[in-house]
């Protein structure tokens, strides 16, 4: 594949330079820069590959609801609140003052 880039003359010495810096000619460089980023790319999972997204999610969580039990009480918010869940550390931090 050929590919015909038009550079401002700033980025082509620069480029230029660092391939002279490397010790390659620009033409190996630049195909070193599109390797490693196609690399790069590849290395990547779509985001349709990840784990339990969308309605798959959803299916996951419906069955871990099903796991617990018939008749168990649904907490209320209070339940849930700082002040419910760290009362035995509150007044631990209250009585070593």
């Amino acid at each position: 594949m050929t590919i015909t880039l038009e550079l401002p003359p700033e980025a082509e010495a620069n480029l230029l330079a660092q391939a002279k810096a490397r010790g390659l000619s620009l033409d190996a460089f630049l195909k070193t820069i599109i390797a490693n980023q196609v690399a790069a790319a590849a290395s990547v999972k779509p985001l349709e590959s990840l784990p339990l997204q969308g309605e798959e999610l959803d299916r996951v969580f419906e069955e871990i609801a099903d796991l617990v039990p018939n008749g168990t009480p649904i907490l209320s918010d209070e339940a849930l609140s700082r002040e419910s869940l760290y009362t035995r550390e509150d007044e631990w931090n209250k009585s070593t003052r």
